[in-house]
């Protein structure tokens, strides 16, 4: 094949839409219906039979691969809201969940209840009824204080309980908390970053913390369709093979000031979490599904030729031997793998590059 040829044919396959997949070679041939045979019984005997691979028929499935990064899912921010200054703080890396002791406010702690709801109001009698109580009492049920059915009532039972909380914790019995004194958290975290330090007056952010789950995020571009809930993806992970996983979020648009880009961030989650096993900070490929087409044929990208006409051929074996040029058109492309349609069968055996 001269250089100019050689060209018009890597030109043919590089202006296809091609999705997860690299073309490595694309072989000339001769026109559409042209065969090649021995030209004598002696070079048949010396002829060795070209390498072939087999016509499929089945699913295809296209993927747009994109760079992210494996993390830990962020955990609440913990804040100091009580007055006072900070006389003990947690280390990075202790883990921490409900009824475990955040912080210490002028020696006073701060300790963890489950919930969503944020502590806006000091408990006391008195106070108005409100979904809050229910979540405190919720609390004080579960640890085994609260000895009636949790409501919305702030009232002698729910003091009681308090109070026998705080004996049990070592704090002055008062039957009521002040605001500060408490911070509702879901779930269970471990300190990742602190942003305060001991004698700091309490007031903002103290520190932050992560899950132990993992998740992959990945930014993309406005408007792409993989930016979808739901959406089918596998990750390679670094020394632990490729994983599946699926869309969990996608966050609102974001400019980048330096470049002037505006993105879409989007959070994957493993099916498996526990197959990232001890990664916890890695950059990963993320495989996007993009397109299934069912029961089509393909075959593998190496058997695609370029015909002299444009358009593209496979060479088909000849019971007898021999190789004929067929005309096809290229579909989706997918991994090493091209649809094609034309006068090809399934279980047909097409030429490759040796």
């Amino acid at each position: 094949m001269s250089p100019s040829r050689r060209a018009v044919a890597w030109s043919s396959v590089a202006g296809m839409a091609v999705v997860g997949a690299t073309v490595t070679a694309v072989f000339m041939v001769g026109p559409p219906g042209t065969t090649r045979a021995a030209d004598a019984e002696v070079a048949a005997d010396t002829t060795t039979r070209p390498t072939t691979a087999v016509v499929e028929q089945g699913t295809l499935t296209g993927t747009t691969t994109r760079a992210g990064r494996l993390s830990r899912l962020g955990g609440p921010t913990i804040a100091g809201s009580a007055p006072g200054t900070i006389t003990s703080l947690p280390k990075v890396g202790d883990a921490l969940s409900a009824r475990s002791e955040l912080f210490r406010v002028d020696d006073e702690p701060v300790t963890a209840f489950e919930g969503a709801l944020p502590q806006w109001r000091a408990f006391e009698q008195g106070m108005a009824k409100g979904p809050d109580v229910r979540q405190l009492e919720d609390n004080l049920k579960a640890w085994g204080y609260f000895p009636g059915t949790p409501d919305d009532t702030f009232d002698r039972r729910t003091a009681n309980a308090v109070s026998a909380w705080q004996k049990d914790t070592g704090q002055e019995r008062t039957g009521s908390i002040a605001r500060g004194a408490l911070q509702f958290v879901t779930g269970s975290f471990t300190v990742s970053t602190l942003t305060a330090a001991v004698g700091d007056a309490s007031g903002g952010d103290l520190y932050d913390t992560a899950r132990d789950d993992k998740v992959v995020s990945v930014d993309l571009p406005v408007g792409s369709p993989l930016a979808a809930v739901d959406g089918v993806v596998s990750v390679a992970l670094p020394g632990h093979g490729t994983v599946p996983g699926r869309v969990s979020d996608v966050g609102a648009a974001v400019a980048d000031e330096t470049t002037g880009k505006t993105t879409v961030p989007v959070t994957v989650s493993l099916d498996d979490p526990a197959a990232a096993g001890d990664l916890t900070d890695a950059s990963v490929q993320v495989d996007f599904v993009s397109e299934v087409k069912e029961d089509v044929l393909h075959v593998p990208v190496l058997a695609l030729g370029a015909a002299v006409d444009d358009g593209f051929v496979v060479e088909v074996l000849q019971p007898d031997g021999t190789t004929t040029a067929v005309p096809v058109e290229a579909g989706l492309f997918a991994g090493d793998r091209v649809e094609v349609t034309g006068d090809v069968r399934a279980g047909a055996e097409v030429v490759v590059p040796a």
